[in-house]
């Protein structure tokens, strides 16, 4: 990197880094982890400086950087709490499923449209986050999300009425 880029990276760094920094700590309420995708940012910047030189916003580059270190930072936090919590919102499954004897299929509701039926499988058949399963399906995360809560609130009203 030349002396110039590093002056130029240096004087984005002083201008913008406390409120990228602002930004991540707000979003994350975690001031260590804000701190380190601030420099993930400016790590990234240093490595595309040439490219990002001739940029007429920086500072939209910058914040564009920084949504999607934050998105990934959500989406790692998401898998881990899948992975270490079990959904508790559907524990009735745990009693009834068990993927070697069963689809998922055949233990929900009838009630449920397909696609319910299929958010739920790409959700707990699949281990998809909302994310991902947003992806398969064309729709935006939060798009997906309300899908899920809408379907498993379908499959705690048919349970509670016995209409299984």
């Amino acid at each position: 990197m030349k002396h110039t880029h590093r002056d130029w990276v240096r004087s984005l760094y002083d201008q913008y880094a406390p409120d990228l920094y602002r930004l991540a700590r707000h979003r994350l309420r975690d001031p260590d982890l804000a701190h380190d995708l601030v420099q993930e940012v400016f790590l990234t910047l240093v490595d595309k400086a040439d490219q990002v030189r001739d940029h007429p916003k920086p500072i939209a580059w910058l914040l564009k950087s920084m949504e999607y270190k934050l998105l990934q930072e959500f989406d790692r936090q998401e898998k881990k709490r899948n992975r270490e919590a079990p959904d508790t919102e559907l524990t009735w499954l745990a009693d009834s499923y068990d993927p070697r004897a069963h689809s998922l299929d055949e233990i929900l509701p009838a009630q449920l449209t397909d696609r319910e039926r299929t958010v739920l499988k790409l959700i707990y058949e699949e281990g998809l986050t909302y994310r991902e399963a947003a992806l398969r399906l064309g729709v935006p995360p939060a798009t997906c999300g309300t899908w899920v809560h809408r379907a498993r609130q379908k499959c705690r009203d048919y349970l509670k009425e016995g209409e299984l």
